[in-house]
């Protein structure tokens, strides 16, 4: 299950944990408790960096993910929908049932508590878990907000290099009033 090239890295990250009962309570909150700005650099194998800026509106469980190229994703994790935004064109498209994002553990995963560590000024601690032949580490702050990710030790790295904790408007979070529903190609496809 090759992930990475499906999803924006950082398109979403976690829902909720589901482990054990007995493992409940050890397992970290991967989403933000509260409003927060964060800024990540983002290496994958053979490909240039890049930086996106991903905001949460911890109240609203949503997440806006901006990347390079004016690429949008707000993800709706209550509702699982996905809504791209094209920039180039002004245009949206809402993904009704979203799959399971790269820092989300499939469900019943176990994860395995690591080091402490320092990112970006904030302590977090990594949680490890395994999917498919991956290792997935994700170093995450008390207050669920994911500060690193490692795949398969440097297959990928995402590293927070901001972190700011502020209210977020809820018009980051809208498809703009002047964007239109891209249309379907000929052949009746999803297109954008």
């Amino acid at each position: 299950m090759n992930q990475l090239r499906s999803l924006p890295p950082t398109a979403a990250l976690a829902l909720a944990l589901v482990g054990s009962p007995s493992a409940a309570e050890e397992q970290p909150r991967l989403v933000p408790t509260r409003d927060v700005d964060i800024t990540y650099k983002i290496m994958q194998q053979r490909q240039r960096p890049i930086t996106e800026r991903v905001r949460w509106s911890a109240g609203e469980h949503i997440e806006r993910v901006d990347g390079p190229n004016k690429s949008t994703s707000i993800f709706d994790h209550n509702a699982r929908v996905d809504t791209l935004l094209n920039g180039a064109t002004r245009t949206y498209r809402k993904l009704e049932n979203a799959p399971r994002q790269l820092l989300e553990p499939e469900p019943g995963a176990a994860l395995k508590r690591g080091s402490d560590s320092i990112v970006a000024g904030l302590p977090c601690t990594d949680w490890s878990w395994t999917e498919d032949v991956e290792k997935h580490t994700v170093c995450v702050t008390p207050d669920g907000v994911v500060l690193r990710l490692v795949v398969d030790e440097s297959k990928t790295v995402m590293e927070a290099r901001s972190v700011h904790y502020a209210p977020q408007s809820a018009d980051l979070f809208r498809v703009p009033p002047s964007y239109a529903p891209a249309l379907a190609p000929e052949g009746g496809g999803p297109g954008l």
